[in-house]
């Protein structure tokens, strides 16, 4: 699960460092309560299950989800690859000279993997990694210092021959503690906002047909959380562009309705709802942008109660952006769980939770109080 991001010096983040902590407060009260499912109660500092952050247009919304990703690039494919292709010059904040971002992982079980790396334009400045609070390496000051009993005599020479052109982590992506870290960030998923645009092709390809197919009773429970009268679904196969392509059928009362007649937010559940289905199933991490647009209040609520928030889904997360203030709402989400972002008197995105304004937990209808203006720094 993830535990928390740190970001500071990309995008609209200036030089302060934002931290988002996944984790909930020490002595919350969590058991017995009704955000008890809200958050993994077997797991060392108990990670919520799902988080809701909201902001204004253009208060870096995107922008925090775009340093996770921009991470996780990093982890995955190297700073130099991450770099060229997805941080260009202007990415780097006006007020900030170095990018500092910084991730928590735990493998639901006993290990806590964090990783930090720091960099301008040209080189990297600090890059830290641990696993428990132990130190498997540490870059600072243009030194290193390793504590992998893999890394014997003659491969640590190999490693300082040459003038590495890419970050530790990636260096050494093949030994066993660093590639289990690399595997558990595989298991986040970004969906932005053009993922599910209107011009966003609906025809997939065999192997999610299959998945459909294979898990059809829980993909038709989600269908249902947005179109209660989908009785059922299957897939027409066509060719397109020589290639074998399936598109679903809804069917309603015994009657086929293709997904080209239905509504925006069935269209956008059938990109997600293998992802969402896969989030309880097999422990996964997802991260949507504007998760609210095109679906209605009522369905969101559900798809948290039912899916994310619920005993059946121990490990699972979901975390989102959102405009619809009525998700503003302690009554099912605690307030650990709500994130504001804003910006301050120089521009620079900055994050503090719902829980950090000292509000009394069970206050209602929280958002005419964030829609008045109460909580504006």
């Amino acid at each position: 699960m993830l535990r928390k991001f740190r970001i500071a010096g990309l995008y609209s983040f200036g030089d302060t460092l934002q931290e988002v902590s996944f984790i909930s407060k020490p002595k919350s009260k969590l058991m017995n309560t009704k955000y008890e499912f809200n958050f993994n109660l077997d797991q060392a500092n108990r990670p919520m299950k799902s988080a809701i952050f909201f902001g204004q247009n253009a208060t870096g919304k995107t922008n925090l989800f775009l340093g996770m990703k921009s991470l996780l690039n990093i982890i995955k494919y190297g700073l130099s690859s991450t770099k060229r292709r997805f941080i260009l010059n202007n990415a780097f904040n006006k007020n900030s000279q170095i990018v500092t971002l910084e991730l928590e992982l735990s493998d639901n079980n006993k290990d806590i993997f964090k990783y930090s790396i720091a960099f301008d334009k040209e080189s990297i400045k600090k890059e830290i990694f641990k696993k428990n609070d132990k130190i498997i390496f540490n870059f600072n000051e243009e030194k290193a210092s390793f504590n992998i009993k893999e890394l014997d005599e003659k491969t640590l020479q190999d490693f300082f021959s040459r003038k590495l052109s890419d970050n530790i982590l990636y260096t050494i992506k093949d030994f066993t503690e660093v590639n289990r870290f690399i595997n558990l960030a595989k298991n986040i998923n970004f969906y932005g906002s053009k993922t599910y645009s209107k011009s966003h092709s609906l025809d997939c390809e065999k192997s999610k047909r299959d998945y459909f197919v294979e898990n059809k009773k829980n993909i038709l429970t989600i269908f249902q959380l947005i179109d209660s009268s989908v009785d059922d679904f299957n897939f027409e196969e066509l060719e397109k562009d020589g290639e074998k392509k399936y598109r679903i059928v809804f069917i309603r009362n015994q009657k086929k309705y293709s997904c080209q007649e239905e509504s925006d937010g069935l269209k956008k559940i059938f990109i997600l709802a293998g992802s969402l289905c896969e989030m309880a199933k097999s422990d996964k991490i997802i991260v949507i942008d504007e998760l609210d647009s095109s679906i209605s209040t009522r369905a969101l609520i559900k798809i948290f109660n039912e899916i994310v928030n619920s005993e059946e889904n121990k490990n699972g997360q979901l975390i989102v952006s959102s405009h619809n203030v009525l998700l503003f709402d302690v009554s099912f989400l605690n307030s650990q769980q709500i994130f504001l972002i804003q910006k301050n008197e120089k521009l620079e995105t900055i994050i503090k939770s719902y829980y950090e304004y000292d509000i009394r937990s069970e206050k209602k209808k929280s958002y005419i109080d964030y829609l008045k203006g109460y909580y504006d720094e």
